[in-house]
């Protein structure tokens, strides 16, 4: 793990440019997060699930690289060339970052990710059981 002196930092926008090259899509309404990136060619394009902490690869043609954020923002979690038909969980994660695969650099664990404006900060509720 990364010292946090030296974690990256970045700003999740909508449109706005991403890093390690590729273009933020925040997907912060219902059908944008069940399509993620599903049918898609791979592209250089980033989405941010806010208020998330479980992810699958069901419907994907292309491997992915995921990264959980804890609600501070901070990269709790990193698995990189996920295959297709795989899930994905997290419990300390509030949001998801993914792209299609690409060697190189990708989050580590200890950077941060700030999901500005976004519904990112609202608790994930836990669905109470019954006895």
């Amino acid at each position: 793990m990364r010292s946090s002196a030296s974690a990256r930092t970045c700003i999740v926008e909508d449109g706005a440019s991403a890093p390690f090259g590729g273009v933020w899509v925040v997907a912060d309404r219902p059908l944008a997060r069940l399509r993620g990136l599903a049918g898609r060619a791979p592209d250089k394009t980033v989405m941010a699930f806010p208020r998330c902490r479980d992810v699958h690869t069901m419907t994907m043609r292309y491997p992915l690289d995921v990264a959980f954020l804890d609600r501070a923002g901070i990269v709790v979690e990193v698995r990189r060339f996920v295959l297709p038909g795989m899930r994905l969980s997290n419990r300390r994660a509030s949001g998801v970052v993914e792209r299609f695969y690409q060697p190189g650099p990708w989050f580590v664990r200890g950077d941060r990710c700030r999901m500005e404006g976004s519904s990112a900060k609202r608790p994930i509720r836990r669905k109470r059981r019954r006895a």
